[in-house]
């Protein structure tokens, strides 16, 4: 997902001269990898309890390289949205499975650090995706093999995936050992995982504790919602494990990214080597942010850093809305383009440091076992729905009510989450996978109703 928002967002002047594109096709072609991602992640529950984890990861891996080569050989604006779709499949597949599959193999308290590295590897592609997006632009220029061969060269970070899952990737203990195959989940924990006989005792015995005290849901989202109608525990662990997922999008942050060579141009940047440096900036610090998170949401905690970071990250945007409102004034003045920039940084550092890699974190981890992977496809495909409005509409918003009106709108649909995150999200920090039930029974004391004023004491750091 990285290096196709970093490949695309420095390719899509070329695909659209190219091909001969409206700005209507452009902006159905930014938003096609995320209506496909819908349909990754819905296709991802119901693959992984066959397949395993592991399994996932390949399937990911062979579609999202089938869509990049597609991509890069199109001549047709029909075999280009084939090939981002394709992209967009595997995109959904791999983000419902990759946090989760971390969080199965972490200890408690690192978990935190250990699933951020999905954010890390989020941003890290990004970063790739410019700087190798930028020299093939400096050394082919508008050669139509440019664009091609930057979407072409999204084959890799998937192939490099298929290499690690077939020779160095063990499969999810807790998969193993919800599948009866406890001496599998032993030799993964012991000799993969390299944890001790009586931690990896201890683990397997509180699956098996679990599984008896947690209540079962059918393979489908139907049984799960089902069983959220009667269960407060697993409702609010939906209403948490989702609402997250949701609020990170409504941040706007892959409308701004996808958009601001436009934006930049609207403040009166002259020079389109300058536009592309700073996106190397910007996935830099996004980059050293998202370092810095994993060790934070361990030590600070998800709720104080997340919620923090949503504030900051509306903060932000409403500063963005105030100072394009300037932009028929002060276009090209080299000082109101410095404070552009700085602002797209601290909106990088704002949203980074909880909001971007938290808000997959705690769907990770707030499930127990057997809803785990269901419910985390439920959330990853919330989260796709949302960023399918987002960048599908930006465009629209940004002609109807110019770029200060754009910058506002998301600053206002962010506060939305953020008001969300503070009400209703608890605290998750070092707790294991095996206790997330009993600690959201604890919170709901067995209604909804009760939900509201747990959610009130969260805001004193539930735990």
């Amino acid at each position: 997902l990285g290096y196709q928002i970093g490949a695309v967002t420095v390719s899509n002047g070329l695909v659209k001269r190219h091909l001969n594109l409206s700005n209507a096709q452009l902006a159905a072609y930014e938003a096609s990898v995320n209506i496909a991602a819908i349909a990754g992640a819905a296709l991802s529950s119901l693959i992984s309890e066959q397949l395993g984890r592991r399994g996932v990861f390949l399937l990911a891996a062979f579609v999202f390289s089938a869509g990049s080569i597609v991509q890069a050989l199109s001549w047709t604006y029909a075999s280009l949205l084939v090939g981002i779709l394709l992209v967009g499949l595997g995109v959904g597949i791999g983000l419902a499975i990759d946090p989760l599959y971390i969080a199965e193999i972490s200890p408690p308290g690192g978990r935190g650090f250990f699933v951020t590295y999905s954010e890390a590897a989020i941003a890290a592609g990004q970063l790739l995706g410019y700087i190798i997006a930028l020299i093939i632009n400096a050394s082919l220029g508008s050669c139509a093999c440019a664009w091609r061969l930057m979407l072409g060269l999204g084959v890799v970070p998937p192939a490099c995936l298929a290499y690690a899952v077939i020779f160095i990737m063990p499969e999810s203990p807790r998969w193993l050992a919800r599948h009866g195959r406890e001496e599998e989940a032993r030799k993964v924990l012991e000799d993969d995982l390299e944890w001790d006989a009586t931690r990896a005792q201890a683990i397997l015995e509180d699956v098996r504790a679990e599984a008896q005290q947690a209540p079962a849901a059918g393979q489908t989202w139907l049984g799960l919602l089902h069983l959220a109608r009667t269960k407060p525990a697993v409702r609010r662990m939906l209403l948490v494990g989702v609402g997250t997922a949701v609020a990170q999008q409504l941040s706007g942050t892959d409308a701004l990214f996808y958009n601001y060579v436009k934006a930049a141009d609207a403040v009166g940047f002259s020079r389109l080597w300058k536009v592309y440096a700073t996106l190397v900036g910007f996935g830099t610090c996004k980059l050293l942010t998202a370092f810095a998170s994993m060790y934070l949401l361990d030590t600070v905690g998800r709720r104080p850093l997340i919620v923090s970071s949503a504030f900051a990250t509306t903060t932000v945007l409403y500063l963005l809305a105030l100072v394009f409102g300037w932009a028929t004034d002060q276009r090209g003045n080299s000082g109101y383009e410095s404070l552009v920039i700085l602002l797209f940084y601290a909106y990088v550092i704002a949203f980074e440091i909880g909001l971007g890699p938290g808000c997959w974190l705690v769907p990770s981890e707030c499930f127990y076992n057997d809803i785990r992977m269901r419910a985390m496809s439920l959330a990853t495909f919330a989260n796709r729905c949302t960023t399918t409005g987002v960048v599908g509409t930006a465009i629209s918003i940004q002609r109807a009510w110019s770029w200060s009106g754009f910058y506002a709108w998301y600053g206002s649909v962010c506060l939305t989450g953020a008001v969300f995150l503070f009400v209703f999200l608890p605290e998750t920090k070092g707790k294991s996978l095996e206790q997330m039930y009993t600690y959201f029974e604890k919170i709901t004391g067995g209604d909804m109703g009760a939900a509201l004023s747990a959610s009130e004491g969260g805001r004193a750091a539930v735990a």
